[in-house]
């Protein structure tokens, strides 16, 4: 049966599908979702996912009738929240799903199935920002998944890794009271401290109304710190925001607990040596080509956990639409060039953030902007990614083949 998958850019649910089942189906880009078999079109999420495990012949869809009828339940719930609000989304999450997840490793039996798979490309974009505190179960699983799906299949690129300190999510019943005890120990103390120090400054009789003035300024402080931050967030263009360097590897090895993993030491310009970074680009470059070679990194981004090692930054990358190629981005001539180089955007002035807020989503922002077109050169927008020399020369960035890519 002849069949073609088209893919809107964001059912990135159905392309994790596609990838972890390894189809051989072609996809094409389309403005919506649409599998077509032998002059049949099919538009419902379930029954695409259903007709992709199938022709893979493959186990994920279940391996008894039991498994299937509940993984086709999963299904059905999932595609509520593929146009559900955002609110309602992470609803399901707190209730449904992380009450699910309380007894259950994964969302059917006691293995990876399709369910998984789905709930967590629909999931991704929401799980950043999620507090531990508020879907333990959800994060345990989702940390499981990404190292099972996204590190197995190197499809970081795709889906980017989250760093979950499991050692952080707490048992729900246990971490409810001892915050409870915490808050009232820290209560106590607060007010024996205030108590004693109202003795000290005043009258027995006025150190009610001294407590009262101090919450009332208090409160009034705390009101008048947001606005105090509010002008900031519209001086300066998004972009400049992002501390993006020419970087140098000087080291590369295999991470030792992900094979699809590599550990670089790169040399961006800092005076205490050059920073660890993993990047996933095991299954597009061979370790021999990651030795000695011009990048360009992301160098403000928050620290972060990748399998047991500390990563200080992101190298970038560029891929087309339909992910069969990573491509590293470098400066076009590094003979001018050296570490620690920024790169800026005509007319988009400003300093970087020391270390960009992950609350602010700045590079979330700026990210889906970042492109290469038909000359192999980046840009963000239309404005091409440009480096000042030393000499005052400016030199561009390109990457080796990909034309209409996406940079990430």
């Amino acid at each position: 049966m002849a069949a073609v998958l088209k893919l809107h850019e964001k059912n990135k649910d159905i392309l994790l599908v596609h990838k972890v089942t390894q189809s051989t189906i072609p996809i094409e880009a389309s403005k919506e979702l649409i599998l077509e078999v032998d002059g049949q079109h099919f538009d419902t999420p379930a029954t695409i996912i259903n007709y992709i495990a199938t022709q893979a012949k493959t186990d994920l869809l279940g391996k008894t009738k039991d498994e299937q009828a509940l993984i086709e339940d999963w299904l059905a719930f999932a595609s509520t929240l593929r146009t559900a609000a955002k609110k309602d989304v992470i609803a399901n999450m707190e209730g449904k799903l992380n009450t699910h997840l309380n007894t259950s490793t994964f969302i059917v039996g006691n293995r990876l199935t399709i369910a998984d798979v789905e709930f967590f490309g629909i999931l991704h974009a929401y799980t950043r920002n999620m507090k531990v505190e508020n879907v333990p179960n959800v994060l345990r699983w989702f940390d499981l998944v990404q190292q099972l799906v996204v590190v197995k299949a190197g499809l970081e690129n795709d889906f980017a890794l989250f760093p979950i300190n499991l050692d952080d999510v707490p048992e729900p019943a246990v971490a409810k009271k001892d915050d409870k005890k915490d808050k009232k120990k820290d209560a106590k103390e607060d007010k024996k401290e205030a108590k004693e120090n109202n003795e000290k400054a005043a009258p027995a009789n006025d150190a009610k109304d001294q407590g009262k003035k101090k919450e009332k300024k208090e409160k009034k402080e705390k009101k008048e710190k947001p606005k105090a931050a509010a002008p900031v967030e519209t001086d300066q263009p998004l972009v400049s925001r992002v501390d993006i360097r020419v970087g140098f590897i000087r080291n590369c090895k295999k991470h030792e607990g992900a094979d699809s993993l590599y550990v670089e030491e790169i040399d961006v310009g800092d005076e205490e040596g050059p920073r660890t970074i993993v990047s996933g680009l095991v299954r597009w470059y061979p370790l021999e080509e990651m030795q000695n070679r011009w990048v360009l990194v992301i160098c403000n981004l928050k620290p972060a956990s990748m399998r047991g090692v500390k990563s200080h930054g992101m190298v970038l990358c560029a891929s087309p639409a339909d992910g069969s190629k990573v491509e590293l981005l470098c400066p076009v001539d590094t003979s001018k060039v050296k570490p620690g180089d920024r790169v800026f955007f005509e007319g988009m002035e400003g300093e970087p953030e020391k270390v960009m807020n992950p609350k602010k989503k700045y590079w979330e922002a700026v990210q889906p902007d970042l492109n290469t077109k038909d000359d192999k050169l980046a840009y963000y927008q239309n404005l091409p990614f440009l480096i000042k020399t030393a000499s005052g020369e400016t030199i561009q960035c390109q990457v080796a083949s990909v034309t209409g890519g996406n940079i990430k």
